[in-house]
Formats: C-alpha cells, sequence, structure tokens
C-alpha cells in the first residue's frame, strides 16, 4: 500500500522550480559562452594586428555599451511609484523565456506540445496568444508582456512583504546565496567574473548586486503571496461553510449506485426519406428501446435481480448465454462524474435529498435510457487515521499463494497480536509492534500509521471494509487478511471534522478570496499600476532574440 504522503507547499515548488530553471539556465549560458569565447580566439589569431588609434568618443560608447550603463539608467516600465530599469527588465524577459523554455521541455518528455520551440528564437514563431485584432502574437511579443506582468506581480507582492514586516528567514539566505554561488562557479569555470557571466546571461546592466536583489524579492513576494492565501482561507468561517454546504449538497456529496444504459441508435436519411419521414422513424425506434428498457426496470426488486435481469437482456436470442454482469456500479460517485457517465436528469435523481437505498428509477435522457439503482445514498467523504502491522506471505509464487503459506502467515501475525493484547494494549505499544514488525515500508517508520486516508484512495479493498465500517470506533483492533497478507490493525479515529465538503468549500472560497485580492493589488487602475516603455521593453525583447540566434548558431556550427 503506498503512503499518503503530504504535498509540498506551493511555495517550495515555486523555489524547486526556480532553481532548476537556474540551474539549467547557467548550464546552458556556459555552453553558450563556452562556445562564443573559442569562436573569439580564433578571430583574435586571424587578426593579428588591431587599430592602434580609435575614435575617443567611439571607444568610450563601446564602454558605456559593454558595461550597460544606458540599461541602468532608463526607465523600460514603472510599477507604481516603483522603476524598472531596462537592466532589471532584461532579467525578467529571460525569466519568462527559461520557464517557457522549462515548461516545454516537460511537456515534451510526457509527450506533449505546448506550442513553444526552444530550437527557435522567440521572434520567429507564433505563440497561442492574440492581440486584440485576432493576429497571433509571436512568443517575442508575448513574453514581453508577460515579463511585464512578471514585474509588477514581484514589486507589488514584495512591497506589500516589507509594508507588513517580512525579512529573509536564515533559510531564505542560506538558498540565496547557494543560488549565486551556482552561477559563481559557471562564471569561474568559463574564465568570466561573475559581472561579466550575468551581463552575458541577462543582458547589459546586470550584475551580482541586482541579481541578489531580484532573488531577494521574489523569495519574499512568493512567501507574502502563500501566507495571504493561507490566511483568507483560514477566514472563512465554520457558518459560510455549512451555508454554502446546504445550498449546494449535490456538488460536495457522494454516492454509490449500480445502472445500466440502453442506448438508442441515431438513424441516417434514406434517399428520397423527408426529414418528416426520418423524425418518425427515429421516434420508433427509440420508443423500442424504450419499451425493451421498462420490462427489464419492471422485473427489477433488489440488485441481484437488477443484474440477472440485464444479464438476461442481453442473453435474449444469444446460442452461448453468459452470467457476465453487464450493470455499472459506481461507488463514490460525485454529481459530476455522473452526470458524465449517464444524463443530468439521472444525476438530479441519484443525488435527490430524498434518495433512499434500493430506490430505483428509470430515465430517458438524449442518447440512452437509463436504469438507475441507488445502493447508498448520499454521504459525506470523511477520512479516517489507522495503524496497522503488516506481515507478507513468504510465497514463492505472490500470485498464487498456497494455503499453508497462508496459515504461516496467519500464525506469525496472530502471535504478534496476541503478544500486543497480553500488554497496556494502547496504542504507543501497538505504534512500537508496527515499527518493529511489520513489513510496510511505506508506514514502519511512523509505527504502522496512515492518516487521512479516504476511501477513494485506493487502498486494497479488504483493508478499505475493514477502516471504513461504519461501526468502527476508536482503539478497535483486528486481523484482516488481503492479497499482500495479514494485517494486524488498530483504528485511531475518525476525522469528522475532515470531510471532503468542508475541505472544498473553505479551499475554493478562500481561492476566490485571494483571486480577488490579487485582482486588486494587480488592478490596471490599482497602486502598482503599470506604465510601460514600449520602446525599451521591445528593445530587450529584440537584443535578447538576437542572442537566441547566436547562441543556436554557434551550437550548430559546432
Amino acid at each position: 500500500m503506498a503512503k499518503n504522503e503530504s504535498s509540498k507547499s506551493k511555495a517550495e515548488v515555486y523555489r524547486e522550480e526556480r532553481k532548476a530553471r537556474i540551474a539549467k539556465a547557467a548550464k546552458q549560458n556556459a555552453k553558450g559562452i563556452q562556445k562564443r569565447s573559442a569562436a573569439a580566439k580564433v578571430l583574435k589569431k586571424v587578426v593579428a594586428v588591431v587599430l592602434a588609434v580609435a575614435i575617443v568618443g567611439g571607444i568610450a560608447w563601446k564602454l558605456v555599451d559593454s558595461l550597460g550603463l544606458v540599461e541602468k539608467m532608463v526607465t523600460a516600465a514603472n510599477i507604481g511609484d516603483t522603476k524598472v530599469t531596462a537592466a532589471q527588465f532584461n532579467y525578467y524577459y529571460s525569466s519568462q523565456y527559461q520557464q517557457m523554455a522549462y515548461y516545454a521541455e516537460q511537456y515534451s518528455q510526457m509527450g506533449m506540445n505546448m506550442g513553444f520551440d526552444p530550437s527557435l528564437p522567440p521572434d520567429e514563431q507564433d505563440s497561442t496568444e492574440k492581440d486584440e485584432d485576432g493576429n497571433a502574437l509571436t512568443w517575442a511579443e508575448s513574453l514581453e508582456k508577460s515579463a511585464v506582468n512578471y514585474a509588477q506581480y514581484v514589486i507589488a507582492y514584495y512591497e506589500e512583504a516589507v509594508a507588513a514586516g517580512y525579512e529573509l528567514t536564515d533559510d531564505e539566505k542560506a538558498e540565496i546565496s547557494e543560488t549565486i554561488e551556482t552561477y559563481r562557479t559557471q562564471a569561474a569555470e568559463n574564465n568570466f567574473s561573475l559581472n561579466a557571466y550575468l551581463r552575458e546571461s541577462f543582458g547589459p546592466g546586470f550584475n551580482e548586486k541586482i541579481f541578489k536583489k531580484q532573488i531577494e524579492m521574489e523569495t519574499l513576494a512568493e512567501r507574502f503571496r502563500a501566507d495571504k492565501q493561507e490566511e483568507l482561507s483560514a477566514a472563512i468561517t465554520e457558518d459560510e461553510i455549512k451555508a454554502e454546504y446546504d445550498a449546494n449538497r449535490k456538488d460536495y456529496d457522494y454516492t454509490d449506485l449500480r445502472y445500466y444504459a440502453f442506448p438508442f441508435t441515431t438513424l441516417t436519411g434514406e434517399e428520397g426519406e423527408t426529414e418528416e419521414a426520418l423524425a418518425a422513424r427515429q421516434k420508433k425506434a427509440n420508443d423500442e428501446v424504450t419499451a425493451k428498457a421498462k420490462a427489464v426496470f419492471e422485473k427489477i426488486t433488489d440488485e441481484a435481480s437488477f443484474k440477472a435481469a440485464v444479464t438476461a437482456y442481453k442473453n435474449e436470442g444469444s446460442e452461448t448465454p453468459t452470467e457476465t454482469d453487464f450493470t455499472t456500479v459506481l461507488k463514490n460517485a460525485s454529481y459530476s462524474s455522473f452526470v458524465a457517465s449517464t444524463s443530468e436528469d439521472a444525476a438530479k435523481w441519484a443525488f435527490d435529498a430524498a434518495r433512499k437505498a434500493g430506490d430505483k428509477n428509470i430515465i430517458t435522457g438524449e442518447k440512452a435510457v437509463y436504469i438507475v439503482y441507488c445502493i447508498k445514498p448520499l454521504y459525506v467523504m470523511n477520512s479516517v487515521d489507522v495503524r496497522h502491522c503488516l506481515v507478507k506471505y513468504d510465497a514463492e509464487d505472490t500470485a498464487n499463494v498456497t494455503d499453508d503459506e497462508k496459515k504461516a502467515a496467519y500464525n506469525e501475525a496472530k502471535a504478534l497480536y496476541d503478544q500486543w493484547l497480553a500488554g497496556d494494549k494502547t496504542e504507543d505499544s501497538f505504534a512500537a509492534l508496527a515499527k518493529e514488525s511489520s513489513e510496510d515500508t511505506g508506514s514502519t517508520e511512523n509505527g504502522g500509521l496512515y492518516a487521512g486516508i479516504r476511501i477513494t484512495d485506493n487502498y486494497v479493498e479488504a483493508f478499505e471494509n475493514w477502516s471504513f465500517d461504519p461501526a468502527r470506533k476508536a482503539g478497535d483492533t483486528g486481523i484482516v487478511e488481503t492479497e499482500h497478507g495479514y494485517h494486524i490493525m488498530y483504528f485511531v479515529k475518525d476525522n469528522t471534522e475532515d470531510v471532503d465538503w468542508k475541505n472544498t468549500i473553505k479551499e475554493t472560497k478562500g481561492s476566490e478570496a485571494f483571486t480577488a485580492y490579487d485582482e486588486e493589488l494587480l488592478a490596471e487602475d490599482g497602486k502598482y499600476a503599470i506604465e510601460s516603455n514600449d520602446t525599451w521593453t521591445g528593445m530587450v525583447a529584440n537584443d535578447f532574440c538576437d542572442k537566441i540566434r547566436k547562441n543556436l548558431a554557434y551550437s550548430s556550427s559546432y
């Protein structure tokens, strides 16, 4: 059985992805720089004599251009009261490109295509985005827009974080230092200073000071954003949650159903046949299907008779009758999943609060006539905590365990169980037993504990049935046989407060609250409104595309 592992926070995932992108970008930049450096050495050998005299103004401008002094001064955009220089915008643009290239590769590895080709410069391929006139934007133009928006996001959330008193933690400072050292190492390996390497990576004017500040801003911005999401979600009251549940139970409850579909056959018009004649013929065919469905429906008194009636119907006229159960069982069905399987009307009936076990109905949909039988009426999905100690079968062929092998495993499990029963019979002593004796590597270290499991988590059936028995109470124990072996079970608790509908509503309303906050914070006319200098943002995009073109040209020539 798989262990339920707690998911990482969005902030942690973001930082890991950013770290992976930066590391990859550093390696790519290193390759490009190394090849350009080699090409430059060849050029130096060919050009043995350099000009001894140069126009002083020309030399001065070359120095300004190489150091990016202009890019450090000019404004590419204003985000509220904050100025974004062209040098900083180089970083935002490069970051968006790196992210797009990173995800394109991830998609490619899964056999998917997100429409971005890292082997082409961004200005030589159309994106999936369109302008106001419906014309496709190039990826260069799309990345330019997303870079401006990313700058707004970082600055807005960073400044809100600072206003709220946020400071970098020691761990965050260490991670930032590690990122910078990654670049310093790559630079040294290619005989570059860090600042020269950063200029090559992110454009003119970029240096270690700006780089460090950018990562610091991103780190605080992302932590503040994650905290704000949690804060707004935590602010959703029990009354709000209950009101939403009462108003829309069908969106949060589950049910167990058995159903069978009698599909209609869509007829096509014959030569010379009028639409009215086709419609009449279609109605007659549908009526015949409906009549067959009604005949089966009348024979149903319980689940067994439902299966038998459908099997008899399927065997009509067959020379080789079968005992196959042709009906479909849906356990833990949600409203949306049942609509997808049948029809809206069928789902409305099944998820009616008045539904009882044993209720049946025949419902005509657009594509079929459905017979639906209620096995278990509406219920909420809660979670439970259980501990177990697994004794596996010692079998050469685990798919065909012999009776003797089963008996040996049971005797071992019973001996361990009796040993525990002879003690103080507490949860702590059971945890100690599981830690010492369980063969389930997924839970041994935490004393055999599986916390927060749901019936939808696909545990083996016997394990599930024991854990989710409605009569189960804290401290219950027993031995359960599954295909893995014998499980000595200990029921910890039923998490009655941890039900799906509460969690879902809280997450949904929390997400809605955060979306409203985010939209207000980043509004066009808000505190952090964007005033973009299209000339400079466009120049940054063009220069970046030219750099990519050169990198690709060098790569193809070596």
